[in-house]
């Protein structure tokens, strides 16, 4: 029987090995279908802004212009500046905010950090301040909640002849959506079939 278990172990070690030398030249430079996705940082009166397309000075400050502004629009529409160059903006699906209060990821840390707790040896865990020392520690890594903003706009394109649909995903610091950290501005003509 260790025999017939050496043999067939042995065997799939050398097929593991021997098995991608096998694979044919022509999957290893197959290009992906998915559309790769450059990205620009930039930042502007402190505010980070990461975009798929090379935006100009110009661009940039329409598109801060347009984030600060978004909560002073009753609308909900965005009208008034436009992030490219050539043409009015319109929004296209109307500004949602939403919180993640990241509950689950709070308890998946807590979990990691009971199971830590039960392998430090029982002499530490029976000291007050060790125990207080492991509570802070936990509580220390409390992961905040996330305030998020996002819309689709689009705009045309006096150069591509052509509307362009750019989605917008704003990240808050504050609950009431005022104050921005950072932006992700992608076009995403793709989406949308054009």
């Amino acid at each position: 029987m260790k025999n017939i278990f050496a043999f067939s172990l042995s065997l799939i070690i050398l097929f593991s090995f021997v098995a991608p030398s096998f694979a044919s030249i022509e999957v290893s430079n197959e290009t992906s279908t998915q559309q790769e996705v450059d990205e620009h940082a930039y930042s502007f009166n402190e505010l980070e802004i990461i975009s798929n397309t090379i935006l100009t000075e110009q661009e940039i400050e329409n598109l801060y212009n347009e984030v600060m502004s978004i909560n002073t629009l009753n609308s909900g529409g965005i009208t008034a500046y436009g992030p490219i160059s050539g043409g009015s903006t319109i929004t296209e699906i109307a500004p949602i905010y939403r919180t993640y209060k990241n509950t689950g990821v709070n308890e998946a840390k807590n979990l990691i950090f009971a199971y830590m707790m039960k392998k430090i040896p029982k002499k530490l865990t029976d000291s007050v301040f060790a125990n207080w020392l492991f509570v802070k520690l936990n509580s220390w890594s409390k992961i905040s909640p996330t305030y998020v903003g996002s819309w689709v706009s689009s705009s045309y394109s006096t150069a591509e002849k052509k509307r362009n649909y750019h989605a917008t995903v704003v990240h808050y610091g504050k609950s009431n959506y005022t104050s921005p950290k950072s932006v992700q501005y992608f076009q995403c003509n793709y989406w949308f079939g054009k």
